[in-house]
């Protein structure tokens, strides 16, 4: 199987076994978007589009003279985009109120203006949308709007063009007023017999009637122009009354709010899936401890707010116990499986307190003297939790400590205490709790199992972690060991690391019993590129 298979097949597993959490974000953004929705003051929207031509004829607005404004109601030399925030400003939007009946306030025109967008679709034509809180008072606005702007367009036109016409009549007449009035110095000067002044006046008089003349004829255009502004501009589309409201839209609300509460579901699954630094599932107890998982606990145990390694019932400790026994006997891992016909020593050991890594361990021996196999266990952690409560209250492991060397094998043996089934012996803790003895008993377990006569099988339940004194002590004890993994428990990392220090001591790991395992974990547990090597070591007896 390719990686980026098994990549995407743990992904489609963290979300489905975190299915609870993407929900509730789902069902968060649809309660959010419909509180929203319905929170919101119903509003309607209406657009209206009118065309702007120039207010008065182009050939008029070229003979105008150079110092007339001929932009803006004039001509088009505004730009589009300025024009459009000439129809959005508060004064012509003051004028819109004005004609609505409405408030003049500037917090009404502040208002007004927020909910009115004028767009400029060409250089002469433009939408404008408005809101209002009734789909009839929306209409009004949009074409309120419009008309005043035309009409205040107009009107500055027509104003501009009167005010220019009565300039060019005035202009007309003081040509004429002069003109008059050099025919008595031209008279005078024929009187004199000054042909030359006499004339220079008549070129005088000559020149302002060409004046008088061209300024009543601009006179004239001008007023010809008052009827015919505006006649390019006009509201091409009124606006029209909505059959629904813009604002509000609860089922567009809903669903926007529900595919964010999905994304945002996904979002968390897979970061807290990528990101949590415990193990989840059996491929990643695989990867961690590089071995197979050969027995695995379902259910789901693990918690958010209390990372705890529950105690499972007897009943499902036995079985596990069992189920791993009959692994490594039935040879199902690789090579690094015990071979059958000799003597062999295994470590039960797990990366993090945990209370069934006892009753594991005690499983095992259990299933294993069953077989007929004379087995020994030795339970090294001495400060661990009784699984067998007969043999707490008798000497053990640390009370062997002040026994000379030469006589602790012997003396050991005596200690052994008949277990709960047949061929099957104890080696308890011991009652020396002292911090010596404590950290010095598990140290005399490989000593203890060498002197071991033949054909025992030894069973070891070493420490809940590492600890500060090290499983090397024990792992030179055994030949191979099985780690027992909490699933939302144990760290990832804990595990490799234990897991390293156990082939770096001689005690490889040959599989993992997982507790707590999703029902929804499909995945095989075992690792990557997974290839059984070619020698075998001594199987359990």
């Amino acid at each position: 199987m390719e990686p980026g298979t098994v990549v995407w097949r743990e992904t489609a597993q963290s979300l489905l076994r975190q299915k609870w959490l993407i929900l509730a974000c789902v069902v968060l953004g649809l309660v959010g978007a419909s509180v929203f929705a319905l929170a919101q003051t119903q509003r309607w929207t209406a657009s209206s589009q009118l065309v702007i031509g120039p207010a008065v004829p182009p050939a008029l607005v070229g003979k105008l003279p150079s110092s007339t404004d001929k932009t803006g109601p004039l001509g088009m030399d505004l730009p589009a985009e300025t024009q459009a925030r000439v129809m959005a400003s508060p004064r012509l939007l003051r004028g819109v109120a004005q004609s609505l009946g409405l408030p003049t306030t500037d917090q009404t025109i502040q208002d007004l203006a927020t909910v009115t967008r004028v767009k400029a679709v060409t250089d002469n034509a433009y939408l404008v949308t408005t809101d209002g809180p009734t789909a009839a008072q929306a209409v009004q606005r949009a074409n309120a709007i419009a008309n005043i702007y035309l009409k205040q367009r107009n009107d500055a036109a027509k104003a501009l063009l009167t005010t220019l016409a009565g300039q060019a009549t005035d202009r007309a007449k003081t040509a004429n007023t002069q003109s008059r009035s050099l025919v008595s110095q031209i008279d005078e000067a024929v009187a004199r017999g000054d042909t030359q002044t006499a004339s220079q006046l008549r070129d005088q008089r000559v020149g302002l009637a060409t004046e008088a003349r061209q300024a009543a004829d601009d006179a004239s255009a001008m007023r010809k122009a008052l009827t015919g502004v505006g006649a390019g501009s006009e509201l091409v589309t009124p606006a029209t009354t909505d059959t629904a409201s813009s604002s509000p839209m609860v089922a567009r609300d809903i669903l926007v709010g529900g595919i964010l509460g999905l994304v945002l579901g996904l979002g968390l699954a897979l970061a807290r899936t990528h990101l949590t630094p415990y193990i989840l599932t059996r491929d990643q107890a695989a990867r961690a401890s590089s071995s197979p998982v050969i027995a695995a606990s379902e259910g789901n145990r693990r918690r958010i707010w209390h990372r705890s390694a529950p105690e499972l019932p007897q009943y499902e400790i036995t079985a596990l116990g069992a189920e791993a026994s009959g692994a490594l006997a039935r040879r199902e891992l690789s090579a690094r499986a015990f071979a059958s016909g000799g003597p062999g020593a295994l470590l039960v050991v797990s990366a993090s307190q945990s209370p069934n890594a006892a009753g594991i361990a005690l499983a095992m021996a259990e299933a294993n003297a069953r077989d007929g196999r004379e087995t020994l266990l030795v339970l090294a952690d001495v400060e661990g939790t009784p699984v067998l409560p007969h043999v707490t209250g008798h000497e053990g492991l640390t009370d062997l400590v002040m026994e000379p060397a030469a006589t602790r094998a012997i003396r050991a043996r005596k200690l052994f205490r008949p277990g709960p089934v047949a061929d099957l012996y104890v080696l308890p803790p011991g009652l020396n709790h002292e911090e010596t003895a404590s950290a010095v008993g598990p140290s005399l377990v490989p000593g203890i199992v060498a002197d071991l006569p033949p054909g025992y099988s030894v069973i070891i339940h070493g420490p809940a972690a590492v600890g500060r004194h090290g499983i090397s002590p024990l792992a030179a004890a055994v030949d191979a060991s099985v780690l027992v993994v909490q699933v939302g428990h144990d760290k990832e990392m804990d595990v490799a690391r234990l897991t390293g220090a156990l082939h770096y001591a001689g005690a490889p790991v040959l599989g993992v019993v997982l507790i707590g395992a999703s029902d929804h974990d499909e995945t095989l547990g075992i690792p990557l590129n997974y290839t059984p090597a070619e020698s075998a070591t001594p199987h359990v007896r």
